[in-house]
Order: structure tokens, then C-alpha cells, then sequence
């Protein structure tokens, strides 16, 4: 655009250009849209170049030089008006020399742009000295400028390395929903400096971080945007529950959604193009979270550890471990998504979500699509220095601290399910020659928390966690290595002779139980027992197999157990 004396106010005796809306940010990107009055440097540049030109101006000091056509300077003490005055310029750098004749910069606007293609309505934001800059700039790529020299001092960020780099930040796109990215920028020599930034939709990441019951959501498109007349509130449509009248949103601002309010839909972030759909939000609840709702299921620790994955290459170093109270691995993916998503401030790893890129930020190679590990189809693959714990499945590769692929065996479980199943005993273990091996192990050593076997454990036929019997005397175990039973309970001590690891033994609370994982090596006979007084007794032999054993037992009435 033309800028002219109607845009910008020359106080020659403070010697600065003011920009007329500074301060009040009216006609900035995040406000108006295209119609803002933001234009290239070189077009500032020419409107003052051509103030000073004329005859009345000869008596003043000239106040700008151009380098290059991406590359200017203030001279002779002239400078900006106000703070925001940079912020209407795109397209070229602006330096502020120290003083007259100097060739160091006292302040510097470096000219930042963004390459790539995103989704629509992402909002790339910066990280300059581990601090968001509030956005200024509308969704989308960017051209603007950026400070990153203050009257004689640089605004530093982390470089690639781990160490603060004069004039640097980065760059993000993290809108949850689609696949994430990040870079590095170090924009200390001013001028104009390109940052790649894609994103694209992720299939694997759709639930919404809230859904809303509406009276109908007919011709409503997924990806785009939902406005509450009465909020303010603006989501981002994910998916659609038709059966429910659910719209399924991720937040892009405001909330929550109010009960009764009216839902407009817009082709973009801002809410400037409404596509002529609307509804109503009808739901007895006005904010029901989804996948922030599995926060208390998730529990993240930093640090490092050793853990073995069982699958031979014994104890491995990790950085952080992840615990997800039995949900899948598409869950800990959604969810490990949504920490890091942008406007995030769960702390991870001492940091805000939303700055997070790995375990061992500056030599670990990141992973920007996803910071803890990408999904395809149902396998997690984690990032470096990632260990997942317990989990629906072990449907998951992890590369350990040391940068080595770590896959699990193929661990399986029993599972019983009936909808009479609360409340009877069950009982699997092993069998030969159709009876129950009860002499698997000898006990050598029982002390107040362990039993030691005189022989190692058969990690294929024992669960990770579960039960000793030792005769008909029971006890837990939390785990085992080698020939140890640790976080053994009652106190076994004093117990001595034969004992066996049933592979599931438990008084079933629920319509479903399961095993903890076995690792499977190859198939071996199994005796499935559910038993209660009322039921008729269900016992039928078995094997264990590489989909390792479910069964719906026959629960039938004794008429003769009353």
C-alpha cells in the first residue's frame, strides 16, 4: 500500500514518525484483516524519502537511508514515535544507529516471513527469550517485522544448541488437530529472513478438546469455525457425532461456550466470513472437555531412569516417563499432543507446553510433527528419551536415551468378560497332562517383601504383576526379575516348598478383567476356571496363544444352590 501524512504524524522536533493508530492497535492485522493498514518497508521508506524531498524540507535533517530495497536505517536521531510503530511494516528490515555516523545498530527491526503451507486458520506464534510475543499478525504466513535489539541490547533466544543466540527465536505452528512444526531463526543482520513452516491435517488427532450439544449441526464443515453469539468463544470444528447433535471443537479463543447462546459458523480463525450456517447451543453442560479430561490419568515425570522392556537387551536409559492409567496408545498420543498445543501452559519439563520440542532440548533430533512421538494407524513411536508405562496395549516403539530402537515383545494378556462376571473367582494357569502345575518354582529365599526362586522366572508364562500361590495361600507380586518376586504382600516370610504363577487369579469387581502383560514366546495349555455359588461351575481347558487368551464364560443357574 501508499502510505501518506493521513497514516503516519513527523514531529521534527522530537525528530519520529508515528504511525496514527499506535497504541490503540485499530488497524493492526489481528484486528482488521487485509484491510489493516500494514505495507512494505520500502513503501514507508519512499512516502518519508519524498516528505523530505521537497523544497519546505530542506531545512531539516534527512531522516532515513536505504541500504538495500529490504534493508534501511534510521539517520540524524530520527526513530519511531511509539513502541507498536514497527508492527505496521512487513517486507523489509529497519536498524536505529547508535548515533550519527556510527555503524552499530542501537536498535534493530529484523524482517521475518514465513515459507510453507499451513491449514487454515493456524496462528503461527514466536518465542523470543523463552517469552511469547503477543501476536500482532493475523493467521497464516507472516511478513513482519520483528525487534530484536532494544537501544543496545539483544532480545536472545535458545539457539540449536542449547545456547542463547543473539537475535534469535522461534517460530511455531501448533494448532491442535493437525500435525505440528516448528524452526529456529537467528535474524541478528537485519534485512529479510525466510522461516519454513507446515502443518497439515492429522488424522490421527480428532477428537476435539471439547464438544458441544446443538439443536443441529446440518451443514456445518469440519475445519471450520464456530463463534458464540453470546461468549465470544471461537472453535475449530474437528468431527461431528450426528447421532448425539454433537460438534465436536478445538479451542482457538475465549470460553467457555454458554448454554442457549447461538453457534455461527465462519470460514476463518478471526470470525470475518460467516458462511451463512448457524445453530444453537443446546447442551445441559455449556463446556465439556474431552481430551483435557484425561489429565488426571496421565502422569509425566522428567529425569533419568533405566527401564528394561523385556525384550532382551535388559536395562536401557530414558529421560522421561510417561504413565497413562490404562489408555491407548492413540490416547497418549492425543493427549501428549494437547499438552504441547499452542496457548498450552501445562509445565513441561520446567517449561510452558507450547515451547516443548524434546527431552534433551539442542541434542536430540525433534520431532515437529509431534514433540513425545507420532501415531500411525494404533503404533506409537516415541521420541527419543520417551518411555510409556502402563498402557491398554504395548502397541508402541520407543528409542531409549542412547538413541537405539527399543520394540517390546509380544505381550498378551487374559481376558474375561461377562456381564454376570462381579463377584465369582477367577482362576487360569497353566496346565499338563490336564492338571494344573503347581510345583513351577521352589522358594530359596522369602523375606518381609520378596520371594526368591532357585530358579529364574518364565517371564513367557508369568504376568508382569499378579499372584504367587504357594499351596492355597495367596500373594501379590508387583514384579519380577530374574529369580526375584518383588513387592510381595502379606509378608511371605517363612515360606518355603513348591509354588506356581497363576496367569490370572482375582475376585472379578467388574463385567471385565485381564491379566497384567505376558510376553508370549509360543502357545501353552491353560485351564480358564470362573466360579460362584448360585452359577454352575465353568472349567474348560485352553491354550494360550500369540492373541493370548479371551473368554466369555458360561454362566448358568444352579437350581440346587439356593
Amino acid at each position: 500500500m501508499a502510505f501518506s501524512s493521513s497514516d503516519w504524524t513527523i514531529d521534527y522536533g522530537a525528530k519520529t514518525v508515528t504511525n496514527d493508530d499506535s497504541g490503540t492497535g485499530t488497524n493492526l492485522p489481528v484486528n482488521l484483516g487485509t484491510t489493516a493498514k500494514v505495507g512494505p518497508t520500502i513503501d514507508f521508506f519512499q512516502w518519508l524519502a519524498g516528505e523530505f524531498a521537497a523544497t519546505s524540507q530542506m531545512d531539516d535533517e534527512y531522516p532515513i537511508q536505504s541500504d538495500t530495497p529490504t534493508v534501511y536505517k534510521w539517520l540524524n536521531g530520527w526513530t519511531f514515535g511509539h513502541a507498536d510503530d514497527f508492527k505496521y511494516l512487513s517486507g523489509g528490515s529497519m536498524e536505529d544507529p547508535a548515533g550519527s555516523g556510527t555503524a552499530t545498530a542501537d536498535s534493530l527491526w529484523s524482517n521475518l516471513y514465513s515459507i510453507g503451507s499451513q491449514e487454515e486458520g493456524t496462528q503461527l506464534y514466536m518465542i523470543q527469550d523463552d517469552v511469547e510475543v503477543t501476536p500482532w499478525w493475523i493467521s497464516g504466513n507472516i511478513d513482519i517485522l520483528v525487534l530484536v535489539k532494544d537501544t543496545g541490547v539483544w532480545i536472545q533466544s535458545d539457539d540449536t544448541a542449547g545456547v542463547a543466540a543473539d537475535g534469535a527465536l522461534w517460530i511455531y505452528a501448533r494448532e491442535f488437530g493437525e500435525s505440528y512444526d516448528h524452526n529456529f531463526a537467528d535474524i541478528s543482520g537485519g534485512s529479510r529472513n525466510p522461516i519454513g513452516i507446515n502443518t497439515a491435517a492429522d488424522g490421527s488427532n480428532n477428537s476435539g478438546e471439547l464438544y458441544l450439544t446443538v439443536a443441529d449441526e446440518t451443514g456445518f464443515t469440519v475445519g471450520s469455525f464456530v463463534l458464540g453469539g453470546t461468549s465470544g468463544a471461537v472453535g475449530k470444528i474437528a468431527k461431528f457425532d450426528a447421532g448425539n447433535n454433537y460438534i465436536y471443537l478445538n479451542a482457538v479463543r475465549g470460553g467457555p461456550f454458554v448454554i442457549s447462546e447461538t453457534l455461527t459458523e465462519y470460514s476463518d480463525r478471526e470470525a470475518q466470513t460467516a458462511t451463512g450456517e448457524s445453530t444453537t447451543n443446546d447442551g445441559s453442560t455449556a463446556f465439556t472437555d474431552v481430551v483435557p479430561g484425561w489429565s488426571a490419568d496421565f502422569t509425566i515425570t522428567f529425569g533419568a531412569i533405566s527401564r528394561d522392556l523385556n525384550n532382551g537387551d535388559g536395562l536401557q536409559p530414558y529421560d522421561v516417563e510417561i504413565e497413562g492409567s490404562g489408555r491407548t496408545m492413540a490416547e497418549f498420543y492425543e493427549y501428549l499432543k494437547y499438552i504441547t498445543r499452542y496457548g498450552s501452559v501445562t509445565s513441561v519439563n520446567g517449561d510452558d507446553g507450547q515451547e516443548y520440542r524434546s527431552a534433551d532440548e539442542g541434542t536430540y533430533s525433534e520431532v515437529k510433527t509431534a514433540p513425545f512421538g507420532t501415531l500411525a494407524g494404533t503404533t506409537f513411536y516415541g521420541a527419543r528419551g520417551v518411555w510409556v508405562t502402563d498402557y491398554a496395549t504395548a502397541d508402541f516403539v520407543l528409542i531409549d536415551a542412547d538413541g537405539d530402537q527399543q520394540s517390546p515383545p509380544n505381550y498378551q494378556k487374559v481376558i474375561a468378560t461377562h456381564t454376570s462376571l462381579s463377584g465369582t473367582n477367577i482362576f487360569v494357569a497353566e496346565i499338563s497332562g490336564g492338571s494344573i502345575i503347581k510345583n513351577q518354582y521352589t522358594i530359596s529365599v522369602a523375606d518381609g517383601s520378596s520371594i526368591t526362586a532357585t530358579a529364574s522366572v518364565n517371564a513367557n508364562k508369568a504376568p508382569q504383576s499378579g499372584v504367587i500361590r504357594v499351596g492355597d495361600t495367596k500373594y501379590s507380586y508387583g514384579s519380577f526379575s530374574g529369580a526375584v518376586f518383588s513387592s510381595v504382600t502379606p509378608d511371605p516370610s517363612g515360606e518355603s516348598g513348591d509354588f506356581y504363577v497363576p496367569l490370572l487369579d482375582l475376585l472379578a469387581d467388574a463385567t471385565s478383567e485381564q491379566s497384567d502383560n505376558i510376553i508370549y514366546s509360543g502357545d501353552f495349555d491353560i485351564r480358564t476356571s470362573v466360579r460362584q455359588y448360585g452359577f454352575k461351575p465353568y472349567d474348560v481347558d485352553t491354550t494360550f496363544s500369540s492373541a493370548g487368551r479371551a473368554f466369555s464364560p458360561i454362566l448358568s443357574d444352579d437350581p440346587q444352590a439356593t
